[in-house]
């Protein structure tokens, strides 16, 4: 069983509640779900900033005072105010335009306000039975419109669509402990979140894919992970995300042919590790990972410069004193870690001169219209990453689109965009006498199950 979201626009907000609770019971396993049913009737919520309100039964508890849920909406408790040049870094630092707040279920525990007195309860511990731990994670579309009221209603009716899923998978798997959590996957081809139980992905790609035939049957079509793995890791380490967005063509009357995706921008002088003059294949190979990561391929975490020369070394391509080195590395270096990091495929471009460049654009822009990757190109005493291809098929006239790891700075979009650190280069950009290699990843083949 899956929970489908309501299609998803850039204004939306996501309100996400987690919860986790002990189910002990010796007796019918019905009786403990229905027992816990009317539980979640007295249930209430604390929704985080920017809000910070108090959502119970048919009261919302402000800052500024108690009103009902019917006469409150979320963009009566939304602030609008922002620095501008925080909100446009903040806009790259996310893959997603919508915004998230988080909370957490409260549970009603006394019928009576004034009744402060604890109660000390003894337990045996040697009673027989079973132990249920139980995890809901609420994740419910509404819009700047929504009263309070229809939050509630919402996260009331999810509350109860997953503990049906719970009691469903208890009967059936007959387990006497239940630690299953609850996933969410944002799948782009249909625009809405999908809510299942972890463990049953398989199932559920394949009944999706009954559903809705345009999804990928060879390749993930999850979008964006909303659990607890590699994207939060990402989304909290400050990096920029897609930096080229929003950047002009070049080419008069050219069709432009780009990366497919997310990415992030790793460059020079990250994570408090100096790396300038000689990490920018390295950081080229990082921007790679990340859209490997983020396009749902892999949940192996981005290796660090130290990681990437020992998988060189165990592969017998660098010797020993390698490791901890300022040494550099080239494409070939980077499509090595590929395959072995990520069981990653690439395919190798040789350019003889730079002034021959020019000659593979066609096969560049295939490269980017059935694979979607960024390319990472090395040559000279310098390496970069392609993101794109502005072609006009007339006048032949063209350009690249180069993301460039050189940069130093703090990640400014604004600096990043305006210098040129990310633009529409010309062939003229690479150095005409020198020779280049490209590694082109290639997708995975996926098959689905």
């Amino acid at each position: 069983m899956v929970i489908l979201s309501p299609a998803l626009e850039d204004e939306s907000i996501l309100i996400r509640i987690n919860c986790r609770t002990n189910l002990f019971y010796n007796e019918d396993i019905d009786e403990i779900y229905s027992g816990f049913r009317a539980l979640l009737i007295d249930s209430g919520y604390y929704l985080n900033d920017p809000l910070n309100v108090y959502v119970v039964r048919d009261t919302i508890y402000a800052n500024d005072g108690k009103y009902s849920l019917e006469d409150v909406k979320l963009d009566d408790l939304l602030e609008t105010s922002e620095n501008d040049n925080n909100q446009r870094n903040n806009a790259y630092r996310r893959i997603h335009p919508w915004k998230i707040i988080t909370g957490r279920l409260l549970r009603y525990t006394t019928g009576n306000e004034s009744c402060y007195t604890p109660v000390l309860e003894k337990c045996n511990t040697n009673k027989q039975g079973k132990d249920f731990s139980l995890e809901f994670d609420l994740l419910i579309v509404v819009q700047r419109s929504t009263t309070i009221a229809d939050v509630r209603r919402q996260l009331d009716n999810q509350l109860t669509q997953q503990l049906d899923i719970l009691e469903n998978s208890t009967k059936n798997k007959n387990q006497n402990t239940i630690n299953q959590t609850f996933r969410h996957y944002y799948i782009k081809p249909i625009n809405q979140i999908v809510t299942f139980l972890d463990g049953e992905k398989d199932t559920v790609r394949s009944a999706l894919q009954v559903k809705y035939p345009q999804l990928p049957m060879n390749q993930p079509f999850i979008s964006i992970d909303f659990g607890d793995g590699q994207l939060t890791s990402l989304m909290t380490s400050g990096r920029l995300f897609d930096v080229h967005k929003n950047l002009p063509p070049k080419v008069n009357g050219g069709q432009q042919t780009l990366v497919d995706g997310h990415y992030a921008y790793y460059h020079y002088m990250q994570d408090n590790f100096d790396d300038n003059m000689w990490g920018c294949a390295y950081r080229s190979l990082q921007t790679l990972c990340s859209w490997f990561i983020l396009q749902g391929y892999t949940t192996k975490p981005i290796p660090k410069h130290s990681e990437i020369q020992q998988i060189l070394i165990d592969i017998k391509d660098k010797p020993k004193n390698f490791l901890n080195s300022r040494q550099w590395i080239g494409s070939m270096e980077v499509s090595f870690v590929l395959q072995n990091y990520l069981d990653v495929e690439c395919k190798i471009i040789r350019v003889e001169r730079g002034s021959d460049m020019i000659e593979r654009v066609r096969e560049l822009i295939s490269h980017f219209n059935k694979e979607g990757s960024p390319i990472m190109i090395g040559g000279g005493v310098l390496a970069h990453t392609i993101l794109g291809v502005d072609f006009n098929e007339s006048t032949g006239d063209s350009m690249l689109l180069v993301l460039d790891p050189h940069y130093t700075g703090v990640d400014d979009i604004r600096t990043i965009q305006n210098n040129g650190w990310v633009g529409w280069k010309p062939w003229s950009f690479w150095s005409q006498d020198a020779f280049y290699n490209l590694c082109c990843p290639l997708r995975p083949k996926i098959v689905s199950s």
